[in-house]
């Protein structure tokens, strides 16, 4: 509030100044009320966000008569100074932007744009009516004025030239198409912070305005974004069709958040134009007319939504949902958006299909929706299914690229990280009302196999033997069409079990840098713990007692052990190693009986 009033203030001086600064001679003609019928949401998160429109309301001065027919009409200036920067497009090199002046709410037929804005005083000099006071509603009468950038204030947009006629009975000036930059608004504590604008007059002795103050927009976040993901894990070396790994959501906080682009009707090719002063359209376009540089008002697209999902693992197709309609759409109001980028959708986008949006290539993909319709009195809602593949290769550690979270980050598009005034209408900010962190939508994990050996030792006047094969190559086809091959790391627990050190082929999960680690499938790989470690048998007492695990990088491993005194002379054991569940896996294996199979926890001995 304290800001709030500092800011009256400023403009209430400034306001006196241009009071001060008008000729003596001057003749006050109008007495003009100004106020702001529809004050909008505004998104926190956009660089242009649409005000509401200013309305002064005019009646003749006391003592003041319309300019008589033909005669020439005084001009004067409008300005508009707001608390927050002016985005409105800039439609030439210099400083002309897209926010206009309409005198009398001109209708689309009688509408006629002042084409030099800069230097109205000549080329937009209007007269008197006929009959004296008319409304500049009619054809032939410049009732279209374009704003130029600056004027009093650091946020202001000034209108050059606008004819100053008392009026027979009452006139209108309607400012429209501000732009301004929401995410340099502090957020309120109740979740709306305001935007206000101050209109002045030069000479301020021909126009007295009253009420110049009024909001023009209130600020809230405007969008919610949620992910839901079961994040699987992919094994590596399987092969997986389109699989859904996730869905975002994308809910507007207020019901006008999602705009389209213009009017559109459903099923109707006809264009809209937005081209009535006075009509909330609820698009992010304004009120469009031609004028100097271009046509005022017309935004570049509706609403974007974007996802970007990062850290895809080399190999893995990322596809999309094409279309969603929102829950909040009827029988006769549409809610809907449809995929624009990085590829486009069907011809007919409410034919949702799954649409491929990376080739297996990239590493990121961003992914952006266009609101196509819209239901402005309602919450909108849309969602959109995440779905990935991949032939995996079992033949080939590391590809699809394993221990990768991919995941994805959602919120409006584009996203910009400070405005841009030569982007596209509208643009968002990178960093308000943005999640932080991705949601994760999968992992590819290596294929392994997990191998407990529940009791080795060294110790003094002992040994243990350890085997591993890799039968992924079999008779049976059990490993599939191509043969794994990958390397094994043993690590030892126990006592002194840092004794076995932590080197040799036999520790070795470099599978592309080690590559006598490698067990390719059909092979065996043995070795004893004697043959490792440097102090064996060195002194009664010394050795290593405890358990092993090995974790083999391929599928269908299979360990065995031999206990013995040293060179076998009085006794020795052996055992089949236990297989851990590796973590893609559950650690429930089937348990069959006469009810049929369950699952329960434990160890198992079999894949």
């Amino acid at each position: 509030m304290a800001d709030f009033r500092r800011w009256f203030i400023a403009l209430a001086m400034l306001a006196l100044f241009l009071g001060s600064v008008a000729p003596a001679s001057a003749q006050l003609a109008l007495v003009c009320t100004a106020s702001a019928a529809v004050t909008p949401t505004l998104r926190h998160e956009g660089f242009t966000e649409l005000t509401g429109d200013i309305l002064l309301n005019c009646l003749g001065a006391p003592g003041a008569t319309p300019t008589p027919t033909g005669a020439p009409i005084p001009q004067a200036n409008i300005s508009v100074s707001l608390s927050a920067p002016v985005t409105s497009r800039i439609l030439t090199g210099g400083n002309l932007t897209d926010a206009l002046l309409v005198v009398d709410d001109p209708a689309p037929g009688n509408q006629d744009v002042c084409l030099s804005p800069t230097n109205p005083a000549v080329a937009c000099l209007d007269t008197g009516g006929n009959p004296p006071g008319a409304t500049f509603n009619n054809p032939h009468r410049f009732n279209v004025f374009q704003g130029i950038a600056g004027g009093p204030g650091s946020y202001s947009v000034t209108f050059l030239g606008i004819p100053v006629d008392p009026p027979a009975t009452s006139r209108t000036y309607r400012i429209t198409n501000i732009r301004v930059d929401a995410t340099s608004v502090p957020s309120g504590a109740a979740g709306l912070s305001p935007v206000f604008a101050f209109v002045s007059a030069s000479p301020s002795s021909s126009i007295q305005i009253n009420n110049p103050q009024n909001y023009v927009g209130f600020v809230s976040n405007g969008l919610t974004t949620s992910t839901s993901s079961a994040a699987p894990s992919f094994l590596q070396c399987q092969s997986y069709g389109t699989t859904k790994v996730g869905t975002v959501t994308f809910t507007e906080n207020f019901a006008t958040a999602f705009k389209t682009q213009g009017v559109t009707v459903e099923d109707d090719s006809s264009i809209y134009p937005q081209n009535t002063p006075g009509t909330v359209y609820y698009t992010e376009s304004g009120l469009q007319i031609a004028v100097t540089g271009g046509e005022a008002g017309v935004a570049d697209s509706g609403t974007e939504l974007q996802t970007t999902i990062s850290n895809i693992p080399t190999g893995v197709t990322i596809s999309v949902d094409s279309w969603a309609a929102s829950p909040a759409e009827t029988g006769t109001v549409w809610s809907d958006a449809t995929l624009i980028s990085p590829v486009s959708a069907l011809p007919d986008p409410r034919d949702n299909s799954v649409v491929d949006v990376t080739d297996g290539s990239e590493s990121s993909v961003t992914v952006v929706w266009e609101v196509t319709n819209t239901n402005s009195v309602a919450i909108d809602s849309l969602a959109f299914n995440i779905y990935a593949s991949f032939t995996g290769a079992p033949g080939t550690p590391g590809t699809p690229t394993p221990n990768l979270a991919t995941g994805a980050l959602s919120g409006f598009s584009p996203q910009l990280a400070a405005y841009s005034a030569t982007g596209p209408i509208p643009e968002f900010s990178s960093t308000v009302n943005v999640p932080t962190a991705p949601t994760t939508l999968f992992t590819v994990s290596l294929c392994q196999t997990i191998l407990l050996f529940p009791y080795v030792t060294d110790y003094y006047g002992f040994d243990t033997g350890i085997a591993i094969s890799n039968t992924s190559s079999d008779p049976l086809g059990t490993g599939g069409a191509v043969p794994q091959s990958g390397a094994c790391s043993v690590n030892f627990y126990g006592a002194n079990a840092a004794n076995l050190g932590t080197s040799g082929v036999y520790s070795s999960t470099a599978d592309t840098t080690l590559t006598d680690g490698l067990i390719p499938g059909g092979t065996t790989w043995a070795f004893s713990l004697s043959g490792i470690d440097p102090g064996y048998n060195s002194a009664p007492g010394y050795g290593t007692t405890g358990y092993a695990i090995a974790i083999c990088n391929f599928q269908y491993a299979h360990g065995y052990s031999f206990v013995s005194d040293t060179g076998i002379r009085n006794f020795a054991a052996a055992y089949l190693a236990l297989i851990i569940p590796d973590a893609p896996r559950s650690p429930m294996p089937f348990f069959c009986s006469e009810i049929g199979c369950l699952s329960q926890t434990g160890e198992q001995l079999v894949h």
